[in-house]
């Protein structure tokens, strides 16, 4: 056995030999791999900067593109009620133009009848009344 218990323990201080060498390597390449890391922190800093004022800058116009859009649908609105104003002022003149178009027709058969009525007039005097005037009215020629 004691054979096996010497077997264990050389086996034992080769890997404990094999360890500290490995150990004295990597300590080594400590500084290296320490200065990856701080470079990485840096850098991954650097990025979170990056991306934390490129997030302002989207929420920055964001928010001026809500405002445009908000003066946008105002001006919509706006123009909608000027239109819609417009349109009641269209109809209020249509109205007033067909009144005046009404009046206008009427105007010109009263102008027609009073021609008419003239005319009759004329007639009737030169028929009649000079007749009178000249006493001429019942006698035959």
């Amino acid at each position: 056995m004691d054979d096996q218990t010497d077997i264990k323990f050389l086996k034992q201080e080769e890997f404990n030999a094999n360890i500290v060498k490995r150990l004295e390597e990597l300590e080594d390449k400590i500084p290296i791999i320490i200065q990856r890391i701080i470079g990485t922190e840096d850098f991954l800093l650097e990025q979170k900067e990056y991306i934390e004022t490129a997030a302002v800058e989207a929420n920055a116009r964001f928010d001026i593109g809500i405002e445009n859009r908000t003066i946008a649908f105002r001006q919509i609105a706006q123009l909608e009620n000027e239109v819609e104003a417009l349109q009641i002022w269209k109809y209020n003149i249509e109205t007033k133009l067909e009144r005046h178009d009404d009046i206008l027709v009427v105007h010109s058969n009263q102008n027609d009848t009073q021609r008419k009525n003239h005319k009759q007039l004329i007639k009737v005097f030169d028929e009649k009344v000079i007749p009178l005037i000249e006493g001429t009215h019942g006698k035959e020629e």
